[in-house]
């Protein structure tokens, strides 16, 4: 009897192992596929999962995860009920599994990953307040996750995400965010998502995503960011969102030639299960040619847009922008008609809810020429023409006697003369700007500080540098705090090493 005793536990043993490693196949297929936005083939493949094994909660997870981007990508009602649909069956597997294994830390951290979508896509159907109590939910599952298994890294990239966007909630719901005990810490945000891309292994490429984006947006290591999403769209080349991404790193670099044609390729690929990506490529493909001064092909791209944009997010932006550019081309019919919708945004938002501001200014008081001219300059600034906005703005700044426009032109003059090594001539723009007494464009203050201590930098006087880089922070709360806040920490990164 022993040799059959013998073969049948060897048989078991193999049948389980093949098991095993055949749902592991499937599971990175099936992730590669999605990620390759194959969701169609990649729901297939996860099916396969629930078919060999229908008391494990991964395959109904993954499915869950499927629609999650569907439904953010396209806003479509249908796509969040399914979402939820399939959450709910992927948390009744995991509840039973925890319920007899509570040690079980790869299912606690697919609980938690379940919970941070249900609270993604609350905060995006705007229930908000059940968002920060599911939020709430998954922070601690990836919490005890940790306390499970301390080297199960991918945790931290839960944790990472959450601490980072709490900092961005908006003043209006802080009481919910306090009611529920979430914290928000940006850098330690960026270690955690950090941790997760270079030790974990389950989530690598979403880890390598959210690290480009917080480069990009929080750090402006454009660098850094463009090495992470050149490696990711190399590797799924039919991921519009990984393209997408690019292009907006690519414009904040000033490389405006090469973001269109990484948006033309996104635009081209049209994935129409996420529509709102391909929208968001034709707002993106404006702002370019907004800041090309090319406003009639800009105001084609904006159209489409705000013709096919599912959201309410960029809207008011996208309107100003357009109207500014009839007013370009002198048409003021379409320029009041556009400063009319500017105000429809998302005012949550922070440039919808300062198209508002600056349409109902233009509206009541029109705008003067020499701001139209600025505008044209602030573009030419962003398409990397330094020295033309240089030489223009040093011919213009004596005419100018308004005190808010003229800490305007001294800040965009600054920032060309930085960028073109003309040290002293920042540091006497911003000295200049600093003895102007402003109420409405006080964002040159803290902007113009920085300057200083980026050309003090440079000039090899750090001491200065770190003293006024320190005050630019502290008067950083007015328009434009993210970007400018972004600047500060690149500066401030170099200043410690």
């Amino acid at each position: 009897m022993k040799p059959k005793i013998t073969l049948f536990i060897l048989l078991f043993i193999n049948i389980s192992i093949f098991g095993q490693v055949q749902i592991q196949n499937l599971f990175q297929h099936g992730m590669n596929q999605a990620y390759n936005l194959e969701l169609n083939a990649a729901e297939a493949t996860f099916n396969k999962i629930i078919e060999l094994n229908p008391n494990s909660p991964l395959g109904y997870y993954c499915i869950a995860k499927i629609h999650f981007w569907i439904y953010l990508g396209s806003r479509d009602p249908g796509e969040y009920s399914v979402f939820i649909k399939f959450a709910d069956l992927a948390q009744q597997k995991v509840d039973k599994l925890l319920e007899s294994k509570p040690k079980d830390f790869q299912t606690m951290y697919i609980a938690g990953n379940l919970a941070s979508y249900k609270a993604m896509a609350q905060a995006t159907n705007n229930s908000s307040v059940d968002a920060f109590w599911d939020s709430k939910k998954a922070v601690n599952y990836f919490e005890e996750t940790l306390e499970l298994n301390p080297k199960f890294y991918d945790a931290y990239l839960g944790l990472g995400l959450f601490d980072y966007a709490m900092s961005f909630v908006p003043d209006f719901l802080k009481w919910a965010v306090n009611l529920t005990g979430l914290s928000s810490d940006k850098a330690r945000g960026f270690r955690y998502i950090k941790t997760a891309f270079k030790k974990g292994t389950l989530d690598k490429t979403e880890a390598a995503f959210h690290l480009s984006k917080i480069y990009s947006d929080y750090l402006a290591e454009y660098d850094s960011a463009y090495t992470l999403l050149q490696s990711l769209s190399s590797r799924y080349p039919n991921n519009t969102l990984f393209g997408y991404q690019y292009a907006i790193t690519l414009i904040k670099d000033r490389q405006l030639d090469k973001a269109v044609n990484v948006l033309n390729r996104v635009i081209k690929l049209n994935n129409k299960k996420l529509p709102q990506i391909t929208a968001l490529a034709y707002f993106r493909k404006g702002e370019v040619y907004f800041k090309k001064n090319q406003f009639r092909t800009a105001i084609k791209q904006y159209d489409k847009f705000l013709d096919s944009s599912k959201e309410l997010d960029f809207t008011g932006l996208a309107a100003l922008n357009t109207a500014l550019c009839y007013k370009s081309l002198g048409n003021d019919v379409q320029f009041k008609q556009n400063l009319l919708l500017a105000r429809g945004g998302n005012q949550d938002v922070f440039e919808d809810s300062y198209a508002k501001q600056k349409s109902e200014k233009y509206l009541a008081t029109g705008i003067s020429p020499v701001e139209l001219k600025l505008m044209r300059m602030k573009n030419y600034l962003d398409a990397g023409k330094d020295r033309l906005v240089y030489d223009s703005i040093k011919v213009e700044i004596s005419r100018i006697d308004n005190n808010e426009i003229r800490a305007v032109a001294l800040t965009y003059f600054a920032e060309a003369a930085l960028n073109l090594k003309k040290y002293s001539d920042v540091i006497r723009a911003a000295d200049q700007v600093e003895a102007l007494n402003v109420s409405s464009e006080k964002w040159t203050e803290p902007m113009t500080l920085l300057l200083k201590a980026k050309a003090k930098y440079f000039s090899g006087a750090k001491s200065e540098a770190k003293d006024l880089v320190e005050e630019a922070e502290d008067n950083n709360n007015h328009e434009f705090k993210d970007l400018i806040q972004s600047q500060i920490e690149w500066l401030k990164r170099r200043l410690d090493k």
